[in-house]
């Protein structure tokens, strides 16, 4: 599928939702769809989640998943969560991660805020020995240097805002490099811009790759020195064969209720195409009764 139908069909899906948010069969259908790639709603679910994982050598990363933050409150209780979910991981033995944004902490409503509130959680994490990574979203290159002081995280960018903020790569240390827009071009130009990369960042997880690109990497027998992040749920097959190869794995393990917006921007493109197809029929069923 081309990137501008990809990108259509997602926006299509997310506007039927917003459309039809108070309609129970929106919810039904896309938690149908997606659920096996959400690690429940409950703390508890994720972290045994992450521990069987664990068990198999794959290195889970925590996420909680929110609505929108429109007051303080909210972005409070959001970092308390995180908070404690870093405790948990701690206690339960579990070897992982979790990852937050800055969006979650209160960005949208003020950055001062968010840091304040990601300065209260990298605190926890230091205390308990867990790694933090982090989306800067879009608070700029100020947010990103304040982040890099408090060390003990790693920022979660796109592949192509990656070269942006490697002057912080030696602050920051690690990188979390989504791929989800990119298209190989060429045979060999996954890996290379990989290894490009990985180069800038030194410790770099890559995430988000569409099957052309992460089948290019799993099969490069140069393949660089990366841990590569596989979405929860995803198949069982291809995720033993990539390890049989000698891949690191890592999983994105996300949990919470508020899991539709999660579902419109990372539920793997053939579940969106299904869900706009739904959605479109329910449109039209409901145009015809009428």
């Amino acid at each position: 599928m081309r990137e501008g139908t990809q990108r259509s069909v997602r926006a299509f899906a997310a506007d039927s939702v917003v459309s039809l948010e108070h309609e129970p069969i929106v919810e039904r259908i896309i938690h149908g769809l997606v659920k096996k790639h959400i690690a429940g709603t409950t703390m508890e679910s994720a972290l045994d989640s992450a521990k069987r994982l664990g068990s198999r050598n794959i290195s889970p990363s925590l996420v909680f998943l929110s609505s929108n933050v429109v007051d303080k409150a909210k972005a409070k209780y959001i970092t308390t969560t995180y908070s404690e979910l870093v405790r948990r991981i701690a206690r339960s033995g579990v070897k992982g991660s979790v990852q937050l944004s800055l969006e979650q902490l209160g960005a949208g409503i003020d950055v001062k805020l968010a840091l304040d509130n990601f300065g209260e959680v990298v605190a926890v994490a230091k205390k308990y020995g867990v790694f933090l990574w982090v989306a800067p979203d879009v608070v700029g290159h100020a947010a990103i240097s304040a982040m890099a002081k408090s060390g003990g995280a790693g920022i979660v960018v796109s592949e192509e805002e990656a070269e942006d903020y490697a002057k912080y790569a030696d602050k920051i240390g690690a990188a979390k490099l989504l791929f989800k827009e990119y298209v190989p071009g060429k045979k060999g130009s996954a890996v290379k811009r990989v290894e490009e990369l990985r180069k800038a960042y030194g410790n770099v997880v890559v995430s988000n790759m569409n099957e052309a690109a992460l089948g290019e990497l799993i099969r490069c027998k140069s393949r660089p020195d990366v841990t590569v992040e596989f979405e929860f749920g995803y198949s069982e097959r291809k995720l033993a064969k990539a390890m049989k190869k000698g891949v690191k794995a890592s999983m994105l393990v996300p949990f919470g209720k508020d899991w539709i917006k999660y579902a419109m921007n990372s539920a793997p493109e053939r579940y969106m195409r299904f869900v706009a197809g739904k959605l479109l029929k329910e449109d039209l069923d409901d145009a015809q009764i009428e």
